[in-house]
């Protein structure tokens, strides 16, 4: 681990969550400003929701380099900020008896084909900032949607790649071990010791019946005497 134990982090501005998170942050002031009246409760929600969502995708991608468990509480922190935005649109809708449109409605088909990973603010522009309200409502709806889509599978991607590559703890203890024993350095797929949970070492057993077959010792030997097949 000649790279060290802190892995790459931030690079958030790439994330498709993030830059989905950001049309809904700018489109969710210009609709606040326009559609909900100054000082009420709602519009400070709606503000703060999208807000919300924006910067704890920014503040997890940043908190990864040290706690991968940080950077999933915030990424869902986001996916919950989403969420309750998405509602607040479907409000906007209801309270003016106006349809949510089905995801299959040619309309919003329309507007889901609009979220290539290359669009931004300018693309829905002219869907935000049009007069006709169920217009408006319904392609926040869509975008919410879509954030929301990219967070699941973000948050997904986060729990398979903590149990692949485990936190900054494990990395921490891989790179010191290696340092001090490089030939018999843990690798990134060694289990847990059954006995103690720390990191494993694989070694090669010198004598009795399975001798020169190699096994998983505990890290901590002598003081745990853990062993887990190869």
């Amino acid at each position: 681990m000649s790279d060290g134990f802190i892995p790459p982090h931030g690079g958030y501005e790439k994330l498709h969550s993030y830059q989905k998170s950001l049309i809904v942050f700018l489109a969710s002031y210009c609709l606040a400003k326009r559609w909900v009246r100054m000082g009420s409760r709602t519009r400070d929600q709606m503000e703060q929701s999208a807000r919300s969502g924006k910067q704890n995708i920014v503040e997890g991608s940043l908190a990864s380099a040290t706690s991968k468990q940080t950077e999933i509480h915030l990424t869902n922190v986001a996916r919950a900020s989403i969420g309750e935005l998405l509602e607040d649109y479907k409000d906007f809708l209801r309270l003016r008896g106006l349809p949510i449109w089905a995801k299959d409605d040619p309309r919003m088909l329309a507007m889901r084909a609009l979220g290539t990973n290359e669009a931004t603010y300018e693309t829905y522009r002219t869907h935000v900032e049009s007069d006709v309200p169920d217009v408006v409502g319904n392609v926040m709806v869509c975008l919410c949607t879509q954030t929301a889509y990219l967070l699941d599978q973000q948050i997904r991607e986060l729990e398979q790649a903590f149990l692949k590559e485990g936190g900054i703890r494990e990395r921490m203890t891989r790179a010191r071990l290696a340092v001090r024993d490089p030939q018999s350095a843990i690798q990134p797929e060694s289990p847990d010791c059954p006995l103690c949970q720390k990191p494993m070492r694989k070694r090669t057993a010198r004598q009795g019946r399975n001798a020169g077959q190699p096994f998983w010792g505990c890290s901590a030997y002598p003081d745990c005497k853990g062993t887990r097949p190869a």
